[in-house]
């Protein structure tokens, strides 16, 4: 059955909907799992952020059976502290509350500031890494999933929310340039090599690389260099001036919207991370060869400085993809409420016959490349009394091309205690160095369990967003060969195990 537009969202909805990407249905944000990535104990999962930590684990082996990182931010819409509810809202009444016209579940923010929204869901599948003395190897899997928008115009925001007949803003020229939304799924397959590159008395020097596959299941993006319009009323619109760049790769028929549609993967890609770290030991090292994995030594540190630069890559789509190109065209639009079409293909036409006259026109290729969340990252961890550490990490994004995903900017301090069972950490953070935020995660054996955004789950403040993360994998320290991770036949000196006579 045909759809009918019925106001201003909707219709860039309908845009949206091209690429994979709805602002309001997915409004979130990416982010780091600091209470697993910054421990000793992370194995495998260390190589998220720098993979030279791999070879300075407390680990000579792990194996991952699932790590997951689910994570929601925006500074658009909002459920406000006092209604937030977590168990009445899910319970069996379904306690939600109401706001707006229609009744949304979510307040808007009514401010002038830009909006962003982000979503990241990242599964860690099967990984598995091992420490060889000096050298260290990891395999792993992952599927993730990131939604990036950007200084969105307050005003699409509030049309979105009002209507098409918010009359507040009728008749007012609006000139938006430089926001963008991006969107892409993908699974990668990586492997890691890391190698203490030079040690001397107290001092080590290591590296790594992890070098990753990347297929892309689906990506879309929207560029808007300018958008010079006015709101004339419910149902007319004119369009002064757009320059804007359109892409999608999706699994589905645009003619029909028929799904799945061909094969899973409509693009490939590579990525690499880079990383370099120096560890201040607390001892001299040990050279003695072990007959067992178990029985290597772990060089205890005082502190430890890593530098690394991360998901530095691109998918290349070149299966069911469409760019189009608007390139500072006008058109006034009227009777836009009663727009209807049947599939995406039609909404591509349409749109290309009226800034261009012709619906094939805005048509300028069938690949788009989609670049990975690049960023550079400074970590420095100390430890200050045995068992007790304390680390800092900044990330700050590499935006190498609009049509790409920008990683938030983050700081963060996240003390822990950590041992060889039992793990607890308080991450405190800025999102995007502007945002505080403060998390808790814990270990308890095989998993864990952490959020980095505590406050609105306990109505501390609005809740503009939610974080949760877990990890299920099997730890395997240095140092114990017994049974049941015991010390038993170590025979490991440094780990003060003797041989038994």
């Amino acid at each position: 059955m045909p759809m009918r537009i019925r106001s201003l969202f909707p219709l860039f909805k309908g845009i949206f909907l091209l690429i994979g990407v709805i602002f309001f249905s997915q409004a979130v944000r990416a982010q780091e799992m600091w209470g697993i990535v910054s421990s000793n104990y992370a194995g495998s999962n260390s190589t998220m952020i720098n993979p030279a930590l791999l070879v300075n684990s407390k680990l000579y082996q792990d194996i991952n059976i699932l790590t997951g990182d689910f994570f929601f931010q925006n500074n658009a819409i909002n459920i406000n502290k006092e209604d937030f509810r977590l168990f009445k809202m899910f319970g069996p009444n379904g306690d939600v509350p109401s706001y707006g016209p229609d009744g949304y579940v979510v307040d808007r923010y009514d401010n002038k500031d830009l909006k962003f929204a982000y979503i990241s869901a990242h599964l860690r599948g099967p990984s598995f890494m091992q420490v060889r003395g000096d050298q260290a190897f990891a395999v792993h899997t992952a599927v993730r999933s990131i939604t990036d928008n950007r200084r969105i115009p307050y005003e699409i925001v509030n049309f979105a929310y009002e209507g098409l007949d918010y009359t507040p803003q009728h008749n007012i020229n609006y000139q938006d340039y430089d926001f963008k939304l991006v969107n892409m799924q993908w699974t990668e397959i990586g492997a890691t090599y890391s190698r203490v590159m030079h040690k001397y008395g107290l001092n080590r020097y290591s590296g790594g690389i992890t070098l990753k596959g990347l297929m892309g299941i689906a990506a879309g993006y929207l560029i808007d260099r300018n958008l010079d319009y006015i709101v004339l009323n419910d149902s007319t619109i004119n369009f002064r001036n757009l320059d804007a760049t359109l892409g999608y790769a999706l699994p589905i028929d645009y003619n029909s919207n028929d799904v799945p549609i061909g094969p899973l993967f409509k693009g490939y890609g590579v990525a690499v991370d880079l990383g370099f770290s120096y560890t201040r030991t607390k001892m001299g090292h040990q050279n003695r060869k072990h007959s067992q994995l178990c029985m290597q030594s772990y060089p205890d540190y005082l502190y430890k400085i890593g530098i690394s630069v991360v998901d530095l890559g691109t998918i290349f789509f070149g299966r069911n993809a469409e760019e189009h190109k608007y390139e500072n065209v006008s058109a006034l639009w009227e009777e836009i409420d009663t727009l209807m079409f049947d599939n995406l293909a039609q909404i591509s036409r349409l749109v290309s016959e009226k800034f261009y006259g012709d619906p094939n026109a805005s048509l300028s290729s069938n690949r788009i490349s989609v670049l990975t969340p690049a960023a550079f990252s400074v970590q420095f961890d100390y430890q200050f009394i045995p068992n007790w550490y304390v680390n800092g990490t900044v990330i700050l994004p590499l935006m190498l091309s609009p049509k790409g995903i920008q990683r938030p900017a983050q700081f963060a301090v996240v003390p822990r205690y950590e041992t060889r069972r039992f793990e607890f950490s308080v991450p405190i953070s800025l999102y995007e160095m502007r945002y505080p935020r403060i998390g808790i995660a814990a270990r308890f054996g095989f998993l864990t369990l952490g959020t980095d955004k505590l406050g609105g789950y306990l109505g501390l403040s609005d809740f503009t967003g939610m974080d949760f993360y877990f990890s299920i994998k099997f730890n395997f320290p240095k140092g114990f060969c017994g049974r049941f991770g015991s010390q038993e036949g170590c025979q490991n000196q440094e780990y003060g195990v003797e041989r038994k006579k």
